[in-house]
């Protein structure tokens, strides 16, 4: 269990005030200075000894990323930090907390990022939904202007560093960071081909980094308390998941809400202990640990993996954002499925031809089968266009969609078929055919 003294996010459920006296009587903008005059490689140095990876979902290393930015500007071009505030995915909400309890651990990270990285200026994205919530991080910009930690000679270290804040308009796509440049730049939010890498080509042409909220939110704290302090958390047999991470849990669960735990904690005791187990009289079916766009496991599974990237592969699903959406056995899988096949539909930009036609084919069907309209031929057609929509569009929404529907088929099958079972004008598929599906 992760003592309160080693907590990253001091202040994620909002107990204390967020503003800047609050925030400096944590330690936020304590000692500053001295991270920057450590020197840009140092610090970069410094993140990758620590093992931090990207918080958003993806998981890169978060130093080896920084590094890949250009070390001298070519004719006095800018590169810039970019910040992922805007989180959509269904199941995770833990920035939002970080923006509204915590802002000045991110304008902080913001700036020690950016320092490192010789950037300009931070943009950071936020959702169009989150208003209180843009509304405060505004707030603390502006105090950390005032106080002289950002803006000319941020915090009396002669560098020159700016931060603005973004709100979008609230679509889901923007959360891939080249859509989200996109957006910035006042375009329609779609993914943009790779290559160019936003490092060589990003926001305004010129060399980026995007992270994700709490990425950057731990990083004054790593490199205050130093790598080594912080690879202290963690599975010791996996160097390759180390630190704390946020979980954000939501669902048919005793206990919802955010959680910072050590990577490589047990699932199954997060779930049943810290998490309270399932409401009274009831049992935990499914468990979706990342997100709504990762597979989905069973009550069995997910008692037995480990909270850390590799674990949850193990498990044969993804870490993700750390989402975690927890569904009884009330629920019929068959609409909760259906439910986030038409969120994707909806959220899609329509650029890919896969992605589009398959989103709005697979919600369809999936709620024809939810309102008891469905046939056996339909599972086979589930499947095969999931195969076309999965790894052939610019970006993974097409993935995050498809997901989902076969997992769901392959744990819950037989919610399928009872749906079939009880339309009376099914057609009835080989008993071959079907194994094959399967």
């Amino acid at each position: 269990m992760l003592a309160d003294k080693d907590r990253i996010f001091t202040n994620l459920y909002g107990f204390q005030d967020w503003g800047l006296k609050a925030a400096q009587a944590r330690g936020d903008w304590d000692g500053t200075k001295a991270l920057l005059e450590r020197g840009p490689e140092a610090i970069i140095e410094e993140m990758k000894a620590s093992g931090l990876r990207g918080r958003g979902g993806a998981g890169f290393p978060t130093g080896l990323k920084w590094s890949f930015m250009p070390k001298e500007s070519r004719d006095g071009r800018p590169s810039f930090l970019v910040i992922n505030a805007d989180e959509s995915e269904p199941g995770s909400c833990k920035d939002r907390e970080i923006l509204r309890h915590d802002p000045h651990k991110l304008v902080e990270g913001a700036l020690v990022a950016g320092f490192a990285m010789r950037a300009r200026a931070a943009y950071i994205y936020v959702r169009g939904e989150y208003i209180r919530e843009a509304e405060t991080l505004q707030k603390a910009i502006d105090e950390a202007y005032a106080a002289g930690f950002i803006g000319k000679n941020a915090c009396k270290s002669g560098y020159d560093f700016d931060v603005f804040m973004h709100r979008g308009a609230g679509a889901y796509i923007c959360g891939e960071e080249t859509a989200l440049m996109n957006s910035l730049e006042g375009r329609r939010g779609n993914p943009r081909i790779k290559p160019p890498f936003p490092a060589v080509a990003g926001l305004f042409g010129k060399p980026t980094t995007i992270n994700n909220v709490e990425t950057l939110t731990a990083v004054p704290y790593i490199v205050k308390h130093g790598a080594e302090w912080y690879k202290q958390f963690g599975r010791p047999d996996n160097p390759k998941s180390i630190g704390t991470k946020l979980f954000s849990v939501c669902g048919n669960i005793t206990r919802p809400g955010n959680y910072e735990v050590a990577l490589g904690f047990p699932f199954g005791e997060f779930l049943n202990d810290l998490c309270g187990g399932p409401l009274p009289g009831r049992e935990i079916k499914a468990v979706i640990p990342g997100g709504s766009s990762v597979p989905i496991l069973t009550r069995e599974e997910a008692e037995g993996a480990i909270m850390d990237y590799e674990g949850m592969v193990a498990a044969g699903t993804m870490l993700g954002s750390g989402g975690v959406i927890v569904f009884d056995d009330r629920q019929c899988m068959v609409r909760q499925i259906a439910r986030l096949t038409r969120f994707y539909a909806h959220e899609s930009c329509a650029q890919c031809s896969q992605c589009r036609e398959g989103t709005a084919w697979i919600t369809r069907i999936m709620e024809r089968i939810r309102d008891g309209q469905g046939t056996s031929e339909d599972l086979d057609t589930l499947l095969s266009i999931a195969d076309n929509m999965s790894g052939k569009t610019i970006c993974v929404l097409s993935d995050s969609c498809a997901t989902p529907v076969v997992s769901g088929l392959k744990k819950f099958r037989h919610e399928f078929e009872a749906k079939i079972a009880a339309n009376p004008s099914r057609v009835t598929v080989p008993g071959a055919l079907r194994a094959s599906a399967a």
